[in-house]
């Protein structure tokens, strides 16, 4: 008998062709200069994250949480950084922790849905797929206790990966939780 149904959406558009109210983000501790969507966003929003970090008010470390306001560009998105830790602690039990404590947060804050990468793709020394199948079962825990729907940004060169890890986490779970993933192109 299958439980709760979770849509995942796997999004290879530009994140300006993306409807997004909440953006999660990661930060390691040791990560300088900011790279993949954290660099992104940093970079859109004049450093205004750099500029945190560099005052000390966030330092990445592991299950640091930070909520930002929306902030011009990006007027009507919240955004939320949590800290991962040293790159080199990087694990997939990490990584399952680090996807239910974004979650987990973002359902305390009443959201039901949130954009974000994953965490570490091609800063650490996991493939895409085994982060995708870490990050999934990470966050099905957390999921499976409320309505949420995910929406997973990755480029077009690693979503086959990607998509490679969730399908494995959706078979290991097949019976017990039903997960429809859905890639959304452009």
């Amino acid at each position: 008998m299958v439980g709760r149904i979770m849509e995942v959406l796997v999004d290879t558009r530009h994140l300006g062709d993306i409807s997004c109210d909440f953006l999660g983000l990661w930060h390691f501790s040791d990560e300088k200069p900011l790279k993949e969507l954290t660099g992104l966003i940093d970079w859109k929003l004049d450093a205004k994250i750099s500029q945190l970090i560099i005052s000390g008010r966030i330092t990445g470390d592991w299950g640091e949480k930070v909520l930002l306001g929306a902030l011009p560009p990006l007027s009507g998105v919240k955004i939320i950084i949590v800290g991962i830790g040293l790159m080199s602690e990087c694990s997939p039990q990490r990584i399952k922790n680090a996807a239910s404590l974004m979650v987990g947060t973002a359902m305390k804050l009443k959201e039901k849905n949130i954009c974000m990468a994953l965490p570490g793709m091609g800063l650490i020394d996991l493939d895409g797929a085994d982060i995708a199948e870490y990050f999934l079962d990470g966050l099905v825990h957390v999921i499976g206790k409320g309505d949420f729907r995910p929406r997973i940004l990755c480029s077009k060169e690693v979503v086959d990966e990607v998509l490679l890890g969730m399908q494995k986490t959706k078979v290991k779970l097949k019976g017990h939780f039903q997960i429809d993933i859905t890639q959304v192109e452009r």
